[in-house]
């Protein structure tokens, strides 16, 4: 027996509710971007996606919930990033990591500075949640720390989770400078390579070391 097709009434009002679900979001993110989280309200937004509050109440939630989906949005599209790349050698895949988030932050600077100041009121981004991008981050740069000690890169005098805190805390402090306008990605950049660079030197074999610093020089 056949199931029956839903009717195509049902499927056009399913997806006109993802439309305006995903139009109420790209506007609250222009908003966001473009005038803060503290000019912004619920009748603006309504007003500019075309649409009344209580349908954004239906579709989305209240005001904390758009701004809470807004960086689920943003940590989905970060977390691509992190888990977008295969461990080459530690340079090259510091290197990567960093070029392929800067390039997704520069997409919308404005949004992505807004988003990790939203995450951080709402308690996102606590570092005891077992999930999440801080936690993801991690995981990752201790696996780049084991596959450089498996790969002879690394002495092994240091243990993996105690560089990859450090590696995951020059990212942490250069992104808090960037976000609070007192870097740009350029110096965001070169910031997190130092000090990457400088934590894989200080458990690096000689050869590599080497590298390392001569890497340091240039950035």
């Amino acid at each position: 027996m056949k199931t029956a097709r839903p009717q195509r009434g049902v499927v056009a009002r399913t997806e006109n509710k993802i439309k305006r679900r995903q139009n109420i979001l790209a506007q609250a993110r222009s908003m966001i971007a473009n005038d803060g989280y503290g000019a912004f309200t619920l009748a603006e937004l309504a007003s500019k996606a075309q649409v009344t509050v209580p349908t954004i109440h239906n579709l989305i939630g209240n005001k904390t919930d758009v701004c809470r989906q807004l960086v689920v949005d943003m940590v989905e599209r970060i977390e691509k990033v992190l888990l977008g790349h295969e461990f080459e050698d530690p340079i090259t895949s510091s290197e990567a990591f960093i070029d392929s988030l800067l390039e997704l932050y520069a997409s919308d600077e404005d949004f992505y500075k807004a988003a990790f100041v939203l995450g951080e009121k709402e308690k996102l981004f606590e570092h005891e949640l077992s999930t999440g991008i801080f936690n993801t981050a991690l995981k990752l740069a201790y696996k780049v720390c084991c596959d450089a000690k498996e790969q002879g890169y690394l002495e092994g005098r240091i243990e993996s989770w105690t560089m990859a805190d450090n590696l995951f805390a020059n990212q942490r402090l250069a992104r808090h400078d960037w976000v609070n306008g007192y870097i740009d990605l350029t110096e965001y950049r070169k910031q997190v390579l130092t000090g990457m660079f400088m934590t894989f030197a200080a458990d690096a074999k000689s050869d590599f070391r080497e590298r390392l610093i001569k890497k340091i020089k240039e950035i």
